[in-house]
C-alpha cells in the first residue's frame, strides 16, 4: 500500500496552532471595536466580550456580525493567497476560520453563537447563517486543499491541531478571565 504524502511540515503545524488564537484574537476584536464605535463599554476576552452596560437588540446584533464578517473575510483574503500562492500560511488561516465558525455552530445546539443570534435576530431561523457560513468556509478550505494536494494525513493533522488550539483558547478564557 502506497503512503500518502504530507504537504504540511511540522513548522506548518507549529503556525496553525498561532493562527488559531490570532484568528480569535481578531474575531473578538471585531465584536469589541464594533461595541466601542457604538459608545459601550466593552469587556475582552480570548473568548468573548462583554457589554458592560444594557444594550438595544439592533446594537446587539451589529456586534454580534462583526466577529464573522472578520473571520469570513480573513478567510477570503486566506483562500485568495492560497489560490495565487499557494500560500501555506494563508491555508493555515482560511483553515482556522472555517474550523473556528463550524465548532461555533454546533456549539449553538447548547449556546447559540454569532451567526445562531443574529439569524434569529433576522427573522430567518437560528440554524440559517450557521449553515451558510460554515458551508461557505468548508467549501473554500475544500478548494483550498485540492489546489494545494493535501491528504488524508494533512487534514488529520489539521483537525488535531486546530482542536488543540481551540481548546487552548477555551481553556485560557475560562482560567485566566
Amino acid at each position: 500500500m502506497k503512503a500518502t504524502s504530507r504537504v504540511f511540515d511540522a513548522r506548518f503545524y507549529a503556525w496553525l496552532f498561532i493562527a488559531g488564537f490570532l484568528t480569535f484574537m481578531m474575531h473578538e476584536a471585531a465584536h469589541w471595536a464594533a461595541g466601542n464605535l457604538m459608545g459601550y463599554p466593552m469587556h475582552v476576552r480570548l473568548n468573548g466580550v462583554d457589554f458592560l452596560t444594557p444594550v438595544s437588540a439592533m446594537d446587539q446584533a451589529l456586534a454580534d456580525a462583526a466577529g464573522p464578517l472578520v473571520t469570513i473575510l480573513q478567510a477570503i483574503i486566506a483562500y485568495l493567497l492560497v489560490n495565487v500562492r499557494k500560500s501555506h500560511r494563508a491555508f493555515a488561516f482560511l483553515y482556522f476560520a472555517a474550523f473556528m465558525r463550524l465548532l461555533a455552530a454546533a456549539v449553538s445546539v447548547f449556546h447559540p453563537n454569532d451567526e445562531a443570534r443574529l439569524s434569529s435576530f433576522l427573522g430567518l431561523g437560528v440554524w440559517t447563517l450557521p449553515i451558510v457560513v460554515a458551508t461557505g468556509l468548508i467549501v473554500l478550505v475544500w478548494q483550498a486543499s485540492r489546489l494545494l494536494k493535501t491528504g488524508w494525513r494533512d487534514q488529520l493533522a489539521c483537525y488535531l491541531v486546530a482542536s488543540l488550539s481551540i481548546t487552548a483558547v477555551v481553556f485560557a478564557d475560562r482560567f485566566l478571565f
